[in-house]
């Protein structure tokens, strides 16, 4: 049995996702788990372990993480130890979370990390290991299983593995590798102690295919002394791009698979045929210049050219709320993938906190459910008239804008939910079985 603390030993474990240079690390991770620590009442003995990819593979070619961030990830760790949070990094063969393994890689892998991670449990004392999507999860519940005392294990899902290789083109629907996955997925939300999910149609989802699971719904968050209106500096921004005269409807996210280049450029049509001259694209995006050359062509076949009615921007991650900030609208749009309306993005909260009511698209019913239910938004829909929808946006822009901060404070602000986290970490430690 474990010994008894004055304070909860949690691993967050993160299993071959970069987190060096990382926007989804530092917003979605490290500021929940600072939060957390940062507040007497929530203090619990936090410690992130990292399967870190030792080598990547990308299109500017192949690099050891270790080699080329050893500055940065010495950073973190002072960053994260000056707080209270522990790192520790365990390097992997695998080189992303997003390769879509099959059974032979996934053995593989476990045969590397499992000895590792039971190392670094059994070393820290773990009592709950929160995992960050499905190969964590699977690793966690493999290694608890050698412990000799009990592990509590949360599986944080955050999208649907076996669907998004249907979606990535990594394997068939039906197909063996299909098949493995929800089998496995089957036995990973039966045996976590807490199922996280990102959305409501996500927890109906998961619940429906597996009524045993535990599941809660924990949204995608924002921290909103961040991601907040700023006037002056969305006068600055507008200046500096040219943009004091445009009604100007940003994008921002990384282009294709989810985010298809060609309901970006319908949309954006359809915008352009309500503001004509005066509106303006501006495109957030770290995808390079391959991957956005389908936007480009697709914007291109609508009339719309770049550098005149828009542009792309590669930005820093601390640059991105300034960007935001330039805009009146922004723009959320997917795919047309398998369970779709399970997954609510990142950015659907830090448009909400910036007071940027959302447009979408009409096939993107539960998008357009959220955002009508909640008053934070419109479609932008061909079938009606411009100058009555152009007339509904410019009127209901403010009360919109109002209500994109009701809602992200009531729903999405990270201060809520890293007093959740706190609890469930608590209540799951003190549970003997």
């Amino acid at each position: 049995m474990a010994k008894t603390g004055k304070m909860p030993r949690i691993i967050y474990l993160i299993a071959l996702e970069n987190i060096l240079d990382n926007a989804i690390f530092e917003n979605q991770v490290k500021k929940l788990l600072l939060r957390i620590q940062g507040s007497k009442d929530r203090r619990v003995e936090l410690t992130i372990v990292c399967l870190l990819p030792w080598f990547e593979l990308t299109r500017r070619g192949v690099y050891s993480n270790f080699r080329k961030y050893r500055d940065s990830i010495d950073r973190l760790r002072n960053e994260l130890a000056g707080k209270g949070v522990g790192l520790e990094l365990v390097p992997t063969p695998i080189p992303s979370a997003f390769f879509n393994m099959g059974p032979i890689l996934l053995a593989f892998l476990s045969l590397w990390a499992v000895p590792a991670l039971w190392y670094k449990m059994f070393r820290l004392r773990a009592q709950v290991v929160h995992c960050r999507y499905y190969y964590a999860a699977f690793l966690a519940l493999v290694a608890r299983r050698l412990i000799p005392w009990p592990v509590k294990v949360i599986f944080d899902v955050r999208t649907l593995l076996p669907e998004q290789g249907l979606v990535n083109r990594k394997w068939r629907s039906g197909g063996p590798v299909f098949r493995f996955w929800k089998a496995l997925e089957h036995w990973m939300l039966n045996s976590a102690d807490l199922v996280v999910s990102v959305s409501p149609a996500m927890t109906v989802h998961l619940e429906k295919e597996n009524p045993k699971a535990a599941v809660e719904t924990i949204p995608n968050f924002v921290d909103l002394e961040y991601f907040r209106p700023d006037s002056d500096l969305r006068a600055e921004t507008r200046r500096r791009l040219g943009l004091d005269n445009r009604r100007v409807l940003v994008f921002s996210g990384t282009l294709g698979g989810r985010y298809p280049a060609e309901r970006i450029a319908e949309c954006a049509e359809n915008f352009f045929r309500l503001f004509d001259s005066e509106g303006y694209l501006l495109v957030l995006t770290g995808s390079d210049e391959k991957r956005l050359a389908p936007l480009v062509e697709a914007l291109g076949k609508c009339g719309l050219q770049r550098g005149n009615e828009w542009e792309a921007h590669r930005c820093a991650v601390d640059e991105v709320p300034q960007m935001l900030a330039a805009a009146d609208w922004a723009l959320l749009v997917l795919a047309d993938f398998l369970t779709s309306e399970t997954f609510l993005p990142i950015k659907f909260a830090e448009y909400l906190a910036l007071g940027l009511p959302i447009l979408t698209h009409p096939a993107n019913s539960e998008l357009v459910r959220l955002v009508e239910n909640h008053g934070v938004g419109m479609v932008l829909d061909r079938e009606q008239q411009a100058e009555a929808l152009r007339s509904r946006l410019l009127e209901n822009l403010e009360v919109m804008r109002t209500r994109c901060l009701e809602v992200v404070r009531e729903q999405f602000d990270i201060d809520k939910f890293a007093g959740r986290y706190a609890s469930l970490y608590r209540e799951l430690a003190a549970a003997r079985t």
